[in-house]
């Protein structure tokens, strides 16, 4: 075969794969939004005509209420509308058959929308006088997929064609070496989409590079849509439309997975802030003016949070806020409280002060013991306590184990940190991450322990003396003394299929020397560094990005791989995936709550798993503590997987 028709060839194909994977991703995508769409239009009809109705039924004024009924049914945006008695009677029914216009039958027969049944009570005074069912016209949102499948279809089939046929017409004249549009090939499949800006001479060649920059350009176009449209859907999932903070929903994941996972926090300070009667201001000022008071509340909420490393900030529902930061001892909580009670005493809208009593704050402090019912609980209770007191105040609830674990001073963490590390008093631990869905052990993670009590043998998870190695400048010690303790190992141990992966701290790469020092380690083990995986936390990669690409650049010599942990933590954007070349993503635990029945969290790991292996990344999920998650995974096309329902960790018999 010629050189011509292998490259259309191999043009061809490419265009295909990336079509019809792009295709498919964005009918998908469309199908589910609309699916959701109608849901949200069911159920917000249900509720507000229920409420609307609800004085009516107290007199059984069935006339009016079928007058309401009609109202909103002769939009025609609705299969249904019933309204049934508490016995189940169908007390006005309005019905209108299916009908698409415009829409061809195999299209609906092959692309079904759910329209699902929403429903809300109807009260009579205290009592409930019935409940009304409410199902969407599929209509509408089947003209909308046709419309979007069509002009994605027609566009891809005319810019295949374009770039196909210029292809042909120019490659048929190429007798110049395509070094250049070779190595632009390679970097397309390498993650990377560069354009070539210096253009040859010959007119011939000229053409095929201008046509490989174009194709560049889609496909980066491309990827950037569906990266965009998949952030768009995680932000009406889990983010307040008002605020644009995180929302109830995914506060409580977040927060059952901070609790019930010791290695990843240990200690923290739950914060539930409430402004003072939202209704009433609602209804003096306009709903408009309540909503600029709650994104100032919200600006306010993320500037003290600004200085907090590790935290989780929501808007609950009204004026209910709260704040996790983690890994906050007692000692900064009181000072976190000041700040909150500040930012309350200073609120204002409308150019005019609030009411001296604003809100209030009420802080609990989480110290491993808790779950998070409990701690909410807690902190429920102090922000009662601090209604009850002056205005704009703040209430602790601690116990007495709690303050009393958390007494010990800097000097006396610093004292502590450092002669464990003299006395070689580090042991690790080793917990398997497995293949999905072979089940077959990829690599171990290395977990870092510190011995707090030799003859008792207690040990000091790393979630709990981590955070204030880091606050002291320790960090860097610490990691160091691990990696060579692992190097040493692995050396003794002498099988290279056996890889472990090596937790790094954020504040190790910004320190003076350790990158440095570290390529001089995998010098000296060149034989098995290849055998490394090297961990960073997402939420401080992105902060130090600079630092993140030169620790990518040193470690990829010797062969050894970086994984980015708990990833999705934040709702950072994946732009900056393509410039990484990092070989693993670690899906935050928070987000496998209730995998099986949380369909939003299953399309942003379907999602991210689409994107992650279109950069030739492979996807862990974190926290898989039941064999219900692991089969949930495997349905989402993860490459593994970590938790305790697969392996628990278990002490280096050798270290």
């Amino acid at each position: 075969m010629t050189l011509s028709r292998q490259l259309v060839t191999l043009l061809a194909v490419l265009l295909l794969l990336v079509f019809v994977g792009t295709f498919f991703i964005s009918v998908q995508n469309a199908r589910t939004y609309l699916e959701v769409q109608l849901e949200s239009h069911a159920q917000d009809s249900a509720t507000s005509l229920g409420l609307s109705i609800s004085p009516h039924m107290v007199d059984d004024d069935l006339v009016t209420v079928a007058r309401m009924i009609d109202v909103i049914f002769d939009r025609g945006y609705y299969q249904f509308i019933k309204l049934e008695d508490i016995q189940g009677e169908v007390l006005v029914n309005r019905e209108l058959s299916i009908q698409v216009k415009d829409v061809p039958a195999w299209f609906i027969e092959y692309l079904p929308l759910k329209a699902p049944e929403a429903e809300a009570l109807v009260m009579a005074g205290w009592s409930q006088a019935g409940r009304i069912l409410i199902q969407s016209h599929p209509g509408f949102a089947y003209r909308q997929l046709w419309g979007s499948v069509s002009e994605t279809f027609g566009w891809f089939l005319v810019s295949a064609l374009f770039v196909v046929g210029l292809g042909l017409l120019l490659l048929r004249v190429v007798l110049s070496p395509l070094k250049e549009v070779e190595w632009q090939a390679e970097s397309i499949c390498n993650r990377e989409f560069p354009i070539l800006d210096k253009l040859p001479r010959t007119r011939d060649l000229r053409r095929i590079v201008e046509a490989m920059n174009r194709l560049s350009s889609k496909l980066k176009t491309m990827l950037t849509e569906h990266e965009d449209l998949a952030a768009k859907l995680r932000e009406q999932a889990h983010q307040n439309p008002v605020t644009g903070l995180a929302n109830k929903r995914y506060f409580m994941a977040t927060l059952n997975h901070r609790m019930a996972s010791p290695e990843v926090c240990s200690y923290a300070v739950l914060c539930l802030i409430q402004l003072r009667d939202l209704q009433g201001y609602n209804h003096k000022h306009g709903y408009a003016a309540g909503d600029e008071l709650l994104c100032q509340m919200a600006d306010l909420l993320r500037n003290i949070a600004t200085d907090i490393p590790r935290h989780t900030l929501a808007h609950l529902s009204g004026g209910d806020f709260a704040l996790l930061a983690e890994d906050y001892r007692i000692s900064e909580a009181e000072v976190l409280g000041r700040r909150l009670s500040d930012a309350l005493a200073g609120l204002c809208s409308n150019n005019e002060l609030q009411p001296v009593d604003n809100g209030h704050v009420g802080i609990a402090f989480f110290d491993g013991r808790q779950d998070a019912s409990q701690l909410l609980i807690e902190a429920d209770e102090a922000l009662r306590m601090a209604q009850s007191n002056e205005a704009n105040s703040c209430s602790f609830v601690v116990s007495k184990d709690a303050a009393k674990e958390t007494a010990r001073s800097a000097s006396e963490w610093s004292s502590f940190i450092q002669q464990a590390l003299a006395k070689d008093r580090v042991a690790l631990h080793l917990q398997p991450v497995y293949s999905c869905p072979q089940k077959e052990i990829i690599h171990h993670e290395v977990l870092v322990r510190l011995i707090h009590d030799q003859d008792a043998g207690q040990l000091m998870v790393a979630g709990t003396f981590m955070p204030m190695a880091e606050n002291l400048g320790l960090s860097a010690v610490i990691d160091k003394a691990v990696i060579e303790r692992v190097l040493l190992l692995l050396k003794k141990a002498a099988d290279p299929d056996f890889s472990l992966s090596i937790n790094i701290s954020p504040s190790s790469l910004q320190t003076e020397g350790f990158l440095d020092w570290l390529e001089e380690k995998l010098w000296a083990n060149e034989q098995i560094a290849r055998q490394l995986i090297f961990e960073l936390p997402e939420y401080g990669a992105v902060t130090m990005l600079d630092q993140v690409h030169d620790l990518i650049k040193r470690v990829n010599r010797f062969e050894s791989q970086v994984a980015l942990d708990h990833f999705g933590r934040g709702f950072s954007s994946f732009a900056y995936l393509h410039s990484l070349k990092i070989n693993y993503l670690k899906i935050d635990g928070s987000y496998l709550n209730q995998i099986d029945e949380n369909t939003d969290n299953q399309f942003f790991i379907q999602a991210l798993t689409d994107i992650a292996h279109g950069l030739e990344i492979k996807v862990i999920a974190e926290a898989v503590e039941s064999e219900t998650i692991w089969q949930s995974l495997q349905a989402l096309n993860v490459d593994g997987g970590q938790g305790y329902g697969l392996g628990r960790p278990a002490a280096w018999p050798d270290a």
